[in-house]
């Protein structure tokens, strides 16, 4: 489609002088669809264990399940009473103090949260080795919540014999947390990445009130060989039961374990160089996914990829991206159709003028929510058929000098 209007450069000396410095100079504008998405991929297990902002701890029947992890490998032995050192005899009230980011919490029923002594010497990131260790003879403590007690912060109680047991000693505790609900629970767990980490409190003399409850904070002591390994092990998610992977032709975004999506783009150069570029929309069309609450809404960002052509490995590419999205629309899992995104920027960015360091021509597609909600939205991909296939709309005009010759 070719549409045309008249232009004139405005001469802010000349007044009215305009029409006759450029007598019916007319701009032509361009407007065509491209299939310029030359490939695209899911990016599956974008974060690595431990480095969530947040710990989505969630119980949604035989659909979703995950649990958190929060290590305190340096617990105290030792008090100060009647001006000498002593050992820790005893422990009472003992509790974990969990601190929630509520408005990205839901629960529609009164909630569980159980705690299960998870220390093991399996291999640290084994999610298996953790998760067999959820049973009944790891049990140690536990607390039941209604809806109106989910709150920032909630105390989780501990069996206090067998807090004692861990202090007197291997002097290490690692906590498993699971929930467990009639109905749907989905608690957004502070993390140490966000200053906002778990606390464990006990009172190591109850016979005597001027000694004051012990606080321990949080602390990984391995892996020993694997220093930010062993900071991001501090706290971290394990899924026993997440969002199931997408069909063969369908981009994901969002989701447990968690899913960007990456598009590289071959647009002309003539376009990108030797045009103005008005507006750039790429086109992708939704799948309805009703796995979780297919109503509720995720926030698509579209993020351009800063990586150099030398980056080939697409995982590593897709972590390295602009600070913000070239545009936000906001999507239910459910819907379906075609979904408009603004990506002019992008195409301006890819011009060889901006681009000297031959960045890649290419998108993250991921939800504002990663980690915070198992909530995945669909859209065909470039194995779909042609009609359902990424596609790019732009409009452009080519570079015109005004005035006089």
């Amino acid at each position: 489609m070719t549409a045309a209007f008249v232009a004139c450069s405005e001469d802010l000396v000349g007044g009215a002088a305009c029409p006759s410095l450029c007598p019916g100079t007319q701009v032509v504008v361009r407007d065509t669809v491209l299939d310029a998405v030359t490939f695209d991929t899911v990016i599956n297990e974008v974060t690595t264990i431990g480095a969530e902002s947040a710990l989505l701890l969630a119980a949604r029947g035989d659909t979703l399940d995950t649990r958190v992890v929060v290590r305190f490998d340096s617990l105290p032995t030792r008090i100060t009473r009647n001006g000498g050192d002593s050992a820790i005899t005893a422990v009472d009230s003992a509790y974990l103090l969990l601190r929630l980011n509520t408005s990205d919490s839901r629960v529609s029923d009164s909630v569980r949260i159980e705690v299960y002594d998870v220390d093991t010497t399996a291999n640290d990131t084994s999610s298996a080795a953790i998760l067999a260790l959820f049973r009944p003879d790891r049990l140690i403590g536990g607390s039941v919540f209604d809806t109106a007690q989910v709150r920032d912060s909630m105390k989780v109680f501990l069996t206090n014999a067998k807090l004692l047991a861990k202090v007197t000693g291997s002097g290490r505790l690692r906590v498993g947390l699971r929930a467990t609900s009639k109905g749907r629970a989905a608690l957004s767990v502070g993390s140490a990445n966000d200053a906002l980490s778990a606390a464990l409190f006990f009172d190591p003399v109850p016979s005597d009130t001027a000694i004051k409850a012990l606080s321990v904070t949080p602390r990984s002591m391995t892996p020993t060989n694997n220093d930010v390994l062993r900071d991001d092990l501090v706290d971290y998610l394990v899924i026993a039961r997440g969002a199931p992977p997408p069909p063969a032709n369908v981009l994901s975004i969002g989701g447990l374990p968690i899913r960007r999506s990456f598009l590289r783009f071959d647009v002309p150069q003539k376009i990108l160089d030797s045009s103005t570029v008005l507006r750039a929309t790429l086109l992708l069309t939704q799948v309805p996914n009703r796995f979780l609450d297919p109503r509720d809404s995720v926030l698509v960002l579209p993020q351009v990829v800063t990586a150099g052509e030398e980056v080939k490995d697409f995982a590593r590419a897709a972590s390295l991206l602009s600070s913000f999205p070239v545009d936000t629309v906001r999507v239910a899992p459910g819907d379906s159709g075609v979904r408009n995104i603004e990506v002019a920027a992008a195409l301006r960015q890819w011009t060889t003028e901006n681009n000297p360091f031959k960045q890649q021509r290419a998108l993250v597609i991921r939800s504002n929510a990663e980690g915070l909600s198992a909530f995945d939205a669909h859209f065909y991909s470039l194995e779909a058929p042609l009609a359902l296939r990424p596609k790019l709309r732009v409009s452009y005009s080519l570079r015109t000098s005004f005035g006089i010759p």
